[in-house]
This record gives C-alpha cells, structure tokens and sequence, in this order.
C-alpha cells in the first residue's frame, strides 16, 4: 500500500492526514489472467493501482480489437471517462497475466478530494497527466506509420515485450498481426 502513496506523492506531497485517511480507505482484489476487471457498459467505481501484474483497456469496434493502453506494476490506471462522470464505460479492462490491485472507491476518492486539498490537487495532476498521454498517442497514430509506431512502443515498452502478445501489440498500433510480423522481419 505504501507504493500506491509513493506514486501518488510523485504528483504531489499529501498531508500526512491525508496520506493516513487515504490509506484507510484502500482495499485489495486479485484478478486472474483474462479475468475482466470492469466491463463496456458497467460504470467504474474504482481507482486502481497495479501491485504486480499487467493489464490492457480495449474497445470491441466491428469485429476489431482496438487496445488503447496496457498498464503494468506500479501504474495507476482507471476507465477514466467513466469513473469521472460516473457513466457506461465504452471499453473493457482485463488482466493479461495473474493481477493484484489495490483500489479506492470512486465515493471515497470524492470525500478525500472534498476533505484533502492535498488529494484534490493530486487528482487533478493525475487526470490531466492522462488527458496529455491521450493527446500525445492521438498525435502518434496521426503522424507515424506502423514501423514507426512500432519502434516507438519497443523502445517506450522494453520490459513489456516479453509479456505482452504480438496480436495485442498489432492492435494496440493499429495493424494486422501479419503486418506487424513484416515490419519485425524488417528489423
């Protein structure tokens, strides 16, 4: 539990009242490999950060698997649009290998934030931090081929390789497994 404090205390110093009230309010659950961990069209009520383990946040468009982002040991991740406004989410999450989490309940989140100036301003910091890497993974897509795409993510994922599958690397740049399987040859 004090790694989840660490990574938040990387965006900003709680208060010590804050970190303690925090800390309270944290609960633990295992999920095991393709387990999902919240569903399309379920609400997220959670905050989660990654103990060990690795999971992915993925949208089913057509018959096309489309990852959006893998999360691994350390990370604090969410189905942001949904647990902010408390909505359907538009995508799933499911753990790709053994994952255990501890997590925070969205009213409980909400009451820090009320009662923690510390814990608001980390908030904030962590969303908009999330907005920017969105931002930023739009603007690649956009501006990179597939080999370029793929050189980036092996560069900017190097302890992700191993465990993540080619079909979801494929997916997560956009190509088909037998296009990224060329541009690897190529390598």
């Amino acid at each position: 539990m004090t790694e989840f404090v660490n990574q938040i205390n990387k965006y900003t110093q709680l208060s010590k009242e804050a970190e303690l009230d925090f800390i309270s309010k944290l609960k633990t659950k295992s999920y095991k490999k393709g387990d999902i961990i919240n569903k399309e069209g379920q609400i997220c009520k959670q905050m989660y950060f990654i103990e060990n383990g690795l999971v992915k946040q993925y949208y089913n468009h057509k018959d096309r698997v489309f990852v959006l982002r893998f999360f691994s040991e350390k990370n604090i991740f969410t189905a942001l649009d949904s647990f902010i406004n408390q909505t359907p989410a538009d995508f799933l999450t499911v753990a790709l290998e053994d994952t255990n989490l501890i997590y925070i309940d969205y009213e409980d989140v909400q009451l820090l934030a009320k009662n923690h100036h510390t814990f608001e301003t980390f908030l904030r910091k962590i969303f908009s931090s999330a907005a920017l890497y969105n931002i930023s993974r739009i603007k690649e897509m956009f501006n990179n081929d597939a080999t370029e795409l793929y050189l980036s993510f092996s560069k900017n994922n190097q302890h992700l390789l191993q465990r993540i599958s080619l079909g979801d690397i494929a997916s997560y740049i956009g190509v088909s497994q037998v296009t990224l399987s060329r541009i690897r040859a190529k390598k």
